[in-house]
């Protein structure tokens, strides 16, 4: 458990913002405000500091005077006080970038334990982002065998043989990867268990990404998350960095899109799961996603521990963000309390009333100086009195004068603090209103994106025919898709080693192709560039299996006279009447495409 360092003065104030604004910190720093008339702060500094461990240091700093003299030593927007709490990370970007150090709030009991849960989470996350979790550790660990619980609030609770199971941090395992991607509900699991903080590492027992990546083939459709967009390319994520670094494909704009003039960052988000075909498999890995249609079967992620969960799933083109009712107008705030009504008691003098100053976060601060009264006016005097009786009534007229000014400041004091206390609910209201607005926004943005995506990876089948070649020759026609659809998915480099073999159209297949609704010639042509390089095979969602005289698995396989064998291949999976394609295979090995048909008709 870390200690946790108070700051009470000066001097130990200017000491932190010289730390954090210096280049000797080596861990991040967690700083944790008590807002003014509070002893204890609503954030629980003693829970962050047992998380922090050895990762991060963690500072405690009532508002006070010397408050204002470490926010004048830091960069504007960088500051905390008044119970709110920040962590900083190593380095200075944070400086710059407030969203590198995002402030959290806390005004009540709610707030705090809601605080100190982001806190310790990104204090976790900066000291993975530092490299803290690949030094030796200095205390033995044990390692443990042993079965997941429970999965809750970003941490997988695992018994350990003591009163109280211990931990497996989200922040600490994967990067930018939740805890149910990683782990699920009665995963056996093997880890290094460490009783300072609690916590089981099971980084080693992660799976590497040739291992994981092994049953992905050319021509499946996979699950990616985007790391990086720019105007011309964007980084795709097959595998996140485990026991080895992550697996980034880089597609480039005519892998998206087939207009060239395109800006990619229109059509995804950082952050984003979205399908891709497989063109090349690694060490060098290529992805497309022009041709990836709706209805074709997504390949599950793998896991990134034996037996686990997948680590991508698809999203859901639907938000699901708590909204509010009507979101094009904001509702209205909470009532404002009725202003405390200020009775004056009745004195021999009334100084002028002071212009009331607007709330600032130095109201709250209940150390600072107060205003120096006004000296009261002296009565006329009715009779002739002693010096020292004339002394007395003045000291008593003077101080029945102050108490009536302090009084004044009080309840005026209470009134700013009433008007402070209401537009602070207001504002927390409004800002929940704009989270939930800019939540929805965000969905919204995510699923029009992916809808243009998919609208302009189809544009070159939908484009008018007279934008496109046209052929007098149907054949000729069907030939030229088969081989630009060849040309689009084989990359030069692995052309003259992976040519189109010539194959053979029958009598009835451009017939049945022109008759068959529900499908895009284009979609045919590039089953049949698989059926013809022998990739239909190799693929789970062609399903390619022999076309036999009757539906029963029984029957005989169809052969012709001239020794050719009938085989079938999936067009759609999971579709009403999903089309399939038939086709020979001759005794040389060239293939002869006989036709296409529904689910339901075995004709060749």
């Amino acid at each position: 458990m870390a200690s946790v360092q108070l700051i009470d003065d000066e001097r130990s104030a200017s000491a932190l913002a010289d730390l954090l604004n210096g280049n000797a910190r080596r861990r991040p720093v967690a700083v944790v405000t008590i807002p003014a008339g509070r002893t204890k702060p609503w954030i629980d500094v003693e829970e962050i500091a047992r998380e922090a461990g050895s990762l991060a240091d963690v500072y405690l700093m009532p508002t006070g005077p010397f408050t204002w003299d470490f926010s004048n030593r830091m960069a504007e927007g960088t500051q905390v006080y008044g119970g709110a709490g920040r962590v900083y990370p190593v380095g200075h970007e944070w400086a710059t970038d407030l969203s590198k150090s995002p402030l959290r709030f806390a005004f009540n009991e709610a707030d705090g334990e809601r605080a100190t849960q982001k806190l310790i989470s990104d204090m976790l996350r900066m000291a993975a982002a530092a490299g803290l979790l690949h030094s030796v550790p200095t205390r033995e660990l044990r390692k443990v065998d042993t079965t997941v619980k429970m999965v809750v609030a970003g941490r997988a609770l695992v018994d350990v043989g003591n009163l109280f199971p211990a931990a497996i941090a989200e922040e600490l395992t994967v990067e930018d990867v939740p805890i149910e991607r990683i782990v699920a509900a009665g995963l056996r699991i093997e880890g290094w268990y460490d009783a300072e903080s609690n916590r089981v590492d099971i980084r080693q027992s992660l799976r590497a990404s040739g291992e994981a990546l092994a049953e992905y083939a050319v021509g499946d459709v996979v699950l990616s998350k985007v790391a990086k967009v720019r105007n011309g390319n964007a980084e795709l994520v097959l595998y996140p960095q485990t026991t080895t670094p992550p697996v980034v494909v880089t597609v480039l704009r005519a892998d998206v899109t087939a207009n060239h003039e395109d800006d990619l960052r229109t059509l995804m988000t950082v952050g984003e799961v979205i399908p891709a075909r497989v063109t090349t498999t690694g060490p060098d890995w290529a992805l497309a996603l022009h041709d990836v249609d709706d209805a074709e079967p997504i390949v599950s992620a793998p896991s990134l521990l034996p037996g686990g969960p997948p680590w991508l799933s698809e999203e859901s083109e639907h938000s699901e963000v708590d909204e509010p009712e009507a979101v094009t107008s904001l509702a209205m705030p909470p009532p404002a309390p009725s202003p405390v009504q200020v009775i004056e008691p009745p004195s021999p003098t009334r100084p002028p009333a002071a212009a009331t100053p607007r709330p600032s976060p130095a109201m709250l601060d209940r150390s600072r100086p107060g205003p120096t009264p006004q000296p009261a006016s002296t009565p006329p005097a009715a009779h002739r009195q002693t010096e020292s009786t004339r002394g007395l009534l003045l000291k008593v007229d003077g101080l029945t004068a102050e108490i009536a000014g302090l009084k004044r400041e009080v309840l005026n004091l209470q009134t700013q603090m009433l008007a402070g206390a209401d537009e602070r609910e207001q504002l927390r209201f409004l800002l929940d209103q704009a989270e939930r607005r800019a939540n929805k926004a965000e969905n919204d943005l995510k699923s029009t994106r992916a809808r243009l995506r998919k609208a302009t990876s189809t544009s070159k089948s939908e484009s008018p025919a007279g934008n496109g070649p046209r052929f007098a020759d149907p054949e000729q026609g069907f030939r030229y898709l088969v081989l630009t659809q060849w040309a689009t998915r084989t990359l030069p480099s692995e052309q003259r080693n992976r040519p189109l073999a010539d194959f053979h159209i029958g009598p009835r297949f451009l017939e049945s192709l022109e008759g068959l609704e529900g499908i895009k010639p284009e979609k045919v042509a590039d089953v049949a560039f698989e059926i013809v390089t022998g990739l239909a095979p190799q693929l789970p969602s062609r399903e390619v299996h022999h076309l036999r005289t009757g539906s029963g698995g029984d029957d005989p396989v169809r052969v012709r006279d001239d020794g050719a064998i009938a085989w079938r291949a999936s067009l759609q999976v999971n579709t009403p009447s999903a089309r399939r394609i038939h086709y020979w295979v001759l005794p040389s090995g060239q293939i002869e495409l006989a036709r296409v048909a529904t689910h339901d008709d075995f004709e060749i």
